[in-house]
């Protein structure tokens, strides 16, 4: 019985170690400019798929922003999106989730930029949400 609570021991502890440290990275991240966000819906996919934990660099320059490129931005709802740059006009961005048929309907402009994707990690937002959950918080 001994060597078997040593072995669950010393799981919670790897187990624990790990947690700090993404916790750790999480903030490093966010404190230089990197916000995570859950894609909760399956619009960009094949390139994101729902679950994805998408890093979006809030230091990215408006101006730089080319067409092609995912962008993330906020609706007038105050819901984040993360879409694909259509189109760049005059008055702003046009963009459209990969996987949807027509644009959103919606330009893109300085005041409701957030940032450019640099990455996504699939199903890793699922973790995530299992974290903000009480069970989550609880395990």
């Amino acid at each position: 019985m001994n060597s078997f609570m040593k072995v669950i021991k010393g799981l919670i502890n790897s187990l624990m170690t790990l947690i700090l440290i993404i916790g750790i990275t999480f903030i490093a991240l966010y404190v230089i400019g990197i916000e995570p966000f859950v894609v909760v819906s399956g619009s960009m996919e094949p390139t994101i798929h729902t679950g994805s934990l998408s890093f979006i660099n809030k230091h990215a320059k408006y101006e730089s922003i080319k067409e092609n490129d995912v962008i993330a931005f906020t609706l007038g709802t105050g819901d984040k999106v993360t879409h694909r740059v259509v189109k760049i006009t005059e008055e702003g961005f046009e963009t459209k989730g990969d996987a949807n048929k027509v644009s959103d309907g919606v330009l893109t402009t300085r005041m409701n930029f957030i940032g450019k994707n640099m990455l996504s990690i699939p199903k890793a937002g699922y973790a995530v949400k299992l974290i903000q959950t009480t069970k989550g918080r609880i395990i």
